[in-house]
């Protein structure tokens, strides 16, 4: 059983109103990524305790114990409260061994090997930290591994009654909720805002990041068109099980595909992202 987000097969996605041509295109259409030469994953050796005063209104470098860096400029921060590992968001730069976190400060390590770092965590305004990490390069490549933003969401849901799809701009969770409820099946499990974009990793990871800039983390792994993954703990999505997916790409852009059933519900649905590179 998988923890992942409903999604629609393909052969459904292209008679629809996607902006998106029927044409398949090869990889080498993409721009490589800016940030590849950066990207990989850091691990605090021991984990961070988090002290008792630790809060969300704040990173420190004792709380802090993931970091990962996106082939798309984009960082992925792990922060330890009350036992619990909560993902944020942001963008970065590198300066020589430095790399310059937006709305956190800055983290410095040897990035020329993989292995066991010195890492310095310096959060703005903060004082300086140096522990072990383990550092985890990106390593197969793929046209896959990037962030993507999401142009439109098509999500349908199988019951009883002949399948009922809608389509929506972005991935605004509100509207997703109330298409469910109008056609008889609770969205009330439905986080708030939105889903702003879906990051693919070279480390296997596989990031959805909201529109406050909190992130579901999980593992990932790609095989061709097939996408297999599971998530890290807790999730602000909802279980499901008998789970695919899948991803193609179409005149540019990439269509992530999930068809499952609802973990103990005769409810079962699809939901597909039609989205843009990055970079």
């Amino acid at each position: 059983m998988k923890k992942i987000l409903l999604a629609a097969s393909l052969a459904v996605l292209l008679p629809l109103l996607f902006s998106c041509g029927k044409d398949h295109i090869k990889g080498d259409h993409f721009e490589e990524p800016r940030f590849i030469q950066y990207a990989g994953q850091l691990v605090p050796r021991g984990g961070a305790p988090a002290p008792a005063s630790v809060t969300k209104a704040g990173v420190t470098p004792a709380s802090l114990n993931y970091l990962e860096f996106t082939e798309s400029g984009l960082y992925i921060l792990g922060q330890l409260i009350d036992g619990v590992t909560n993902y944020l968001s942001g963008s970065y730069t590198v300066s020589g061994s430095t790399y310059n976190l937006s709305g956190f400060g800055s983290v410095s390590f040897n990035n020329s090997v993989a292995g066991v770092v010195d890492l310095t965590i310096t959060p703005s305004g903060g004082v300086s930290v140096t522990v072990q990490a383990d550092f985890r390069r990106a390593g197969d490549t793929n046209v896959a591994y990037r962030t993507w933003t999401i142009d439109k969401t098509r999500a349908t849901i199988r019951g009883f009654h002949s399948p009922v799809s809608a389509d929506f701009n972005g991935c605004n969770f509100d509207e997703m909720a109330k298409f469910l409820n109008d056609n008889g099946h609770k969205g009330d499990y439905l986080p708030s805002g939105s889903l702003k974009s879906i990051t693919f990793t070279g480390v296997n990871t596989l990031l959805f990041v909201f529109s406050d800039n909190t992130v579901d983390l999980g593992e990932c792994h790609i095989s061709g068109d097939n996408v297999n993954f599971s998530w890290k703990g807790d999730t602000r999505l909802f279980e499901v099980e008998n789970g695919k997916a899948t991803i193609e790409y179409l005149d540019g852009k990439c269509v992530f595909t999930i068809d499952a059933a609802l973990k103990g519900s005769t409810t079962s649905g699809s939901v597909t992202f039609v989205m843009s590179p990055v970079d």
